[in-house]
């Protein structure tokens, strides 16, 4: 594999990345869909990452920003390159990204039902926040 560039996702790239979503282990009632990434691409594209090796995409990640707090969500990597160092690039350059903005606080959405995703964050100086409960509904029409 060749040198990793980290760069802004494009339209191009969605059905890509919703194939490596899709790819992994995922616990999700809602399907990816282009039109979604769409959106959230138009909102803040600089926040939306793709890693790239040999002309294909290995990697990607959704950087938010509320404001006050940095966010991580989706982070993926090819299962076939895990341990090669693309996750922590991703999650460098969006740390950045977030920082820039303000950030002094970034919070990573990690399913706990992912086991290689625990230690990673872990080995990346995250800690389980106890004090925080996530709530989610679902409210399509």
């Amino acid at each position: 594999m060749s040198d990793v560039t980290i760069r802004e996702a494009v339209p191009a790239d969605f059905d890509t990345i919703i194939a490596m979503w899709n790819s992994i282990d995922r616990h999700t009632a809602l399907p990816d869909e282009p039109e979604y990434l769409q959106r959230f691409h138009d909102f803040s594209p600089d926040l939306f990452l793709v890693a790239e090796a040999d002309g294909r995409i290995v990697g990607s990640v959704i950087g938010g920003w509320d404001g006050w707090r940095g966010h991580i969500a989706r982070l993926v990597t090819d299962p076939a390159l895990r341990r090669k160092g693309i996750a922590q690039e991703l999650v460098s350059e969006i740390e950045s990204r977030l920082r820039g903005r303000g950030a002094r606080r970034i919070y990573a959405l990690v399913d706990r039902r992912s086991p290689p995703a625990i230690p990673f964050w872990e080995a990346a100086d995250y800690v389980p926040n106890d004090e925080i409960i996530q709530f989610s509904r679902n409210v399509d029409k």
